[in-house]
C-alpha cells in the first residue's frame, strides 16, 4: 500500500457502563481521530460518541445488514480496512471490551498490523471484570478457568469434556 505511513487504527473498549468505564485515553482517541467508528449498545453513548466526534459514523446498519453474523462481522472488519486505507487515523469504539465477543475489530486490527500500519487496542472494563467486583472474587486466589457458552451450545459439550481434555 502506498502513502499509508500516516494511517492508523486504534480500537477501544466503551466498558459496560455508561460514561464511567470510558478512560481518559479512549476519549482523546475519539476526540482526535479523522474518523470515528463505533458499535454501542447505548443510545447516550452514541450521542457521546458523536459530540466528541463529529467525524463518527455507526456501524449498525453494517451488523444487521446480514443474515450470518459472520457475514455482519466480515462486513464490519472490511469497512474498517476501508476506512483505514484511505490513509486516516481511524478510531473504532465497541461496547464492552474491544477484545471479548468483538471479532470484527479484532480482525480488522490483526490485518493493519500486518499491513504494517500503527495499530493499538486500548481495553475497556468488560462483563467479566465487572462480575468479579461484584461477586467479590480474586481470580488469582484460586485460578480462573472460563468456558464460552456458545461452543457448549454448537458442539453439544459437556463439562466434563473439557476437564478430561
Amino acid at each position: 500500500m502506498d502513502n499509508m505511513n500516516t494511517a492508523s487504527l486504534v480500537v477501544v473498549g466503551s466498558g459496560i457502563k455508561f460514561l464511567s468505564h470510558l478512560t481518559h485515553e479512549a476519549k482523546i482517541y475519539i476526540t482526535q481521530s479523522d474518523q470515528v467508528l463505533y458499535l454501542v449498545n447505548d443510545p447516550a453513548m452514541k450521542e457521546l460518541i458523536k459530540t466528541l466526534n463529529p467525524k463518527s459514523q455507526s456501524l449498525d446498519s453494517l451488523y444487521m445488514k446480514c443474515d450470518s453474523r459472520l457475514d455482519s462481522y466480515n462486513a464490519i472488519a472490511d469497512f474498517i480496512l476501508e476506512t483505514v486505507r484511505q490513509n486516516k487515523h481511524v478510531c473504532v469504539v465497541l461496547y464492552g471490551h474491544p477484545c471479548v465477543f468483538a471479532q470484527p475489530a479484532l480482525n480488522a486490527a490483526i490485518q493493519t498490523k500486518k499491513e504494517g500500519i500503527d495499530t493499538k487496542i486500548l481495553p475497556g472494563i468488560s462483563a467479566l471484570d465487572c462480575l468479579f467486583s461484584d461477586l467479590l472474587i480474586n481470580p488469582a486466589s484460586h485460578g480462573c478457568q472460563m468456558f464460552e457458552a456458545t461452543d457448549f451450545l454448537i458442539y453439544n459439550r459437556a463439562l466434563r469434556d473439557f476437564l478430561e481434555g
